[in-house]
């Protein structure tokens, strides 16, 4: 596995190869660190999303253990998934809003400096006097920016032994 640079874009041939070549455990570091005791995010989903992105033939101005967070803020409408596409087949919250408690529209994924950010939002709706959407929720999860090279090296050298 190629090591990158954080400031080195993956070109999107390269990004593809990478994916191709290790999308079983990118979703296993999905599910077991970026969203752990968050969400889960469904397999076929995660597959869904990869496909879209590469299909769009762009470069991601990412380093290829920055691309699991990246993701998220790709889905949907800019990284917004309305409440009703939350479900077991695509992304399930279930542990996130047992933590928050919260009514919201939708949820809303972002990355700001190092960190990856989950908000829980409601939007104004019929005659609400709210100018702009207000967070309900707000999860901060900490980039490891080394974290996805060390999971493939620590799951390779399993599978190795």
């Amino acid at each position: 596995m190629q090591k990158q640079e954080n400031s080195s874009p993956i070109k999107i041939n390269e990004a593809e190869i990478f994916i191709k070549e290790n999308a079983n455990l990118i979703y296993e570091y999905i599910n077991k660190e970026v969203l752990k005791n968050t969400a889960v995010i469904n397999k076929k989903y995660f597959l869904k999303i990869i496909k879209d992105i590469c299909t769009k033939k762009s470069a991601l101005l990412i380093n290829q253990n920055i691309l699991p967070y990246v993701l998220f803020t790709l889905i949907g409408n800019n990284g917004k998934l309305d409440y009703t596409s939350l479900r077991e087949d695509t992304i399930n919250l279930s542990t996130l809003n047992k933590e928050s408690s919260t009514y919201y529209n939708y949820v809303k994924f972002s990355i700001k400096e190092d960190l990856f950010i989950i908000e829980l939002m409601q939007n104004k709706t019929g005659g609400m006097a709210i100018k702009e959407d207000i967070v309900k929720f707000k999860k901060e999860i900490f980039i490891n920016k080394s974290g996805l090279d060390a999971f493939i090296l620590k799951q390779n050298s399993r599978n190795i032994k």
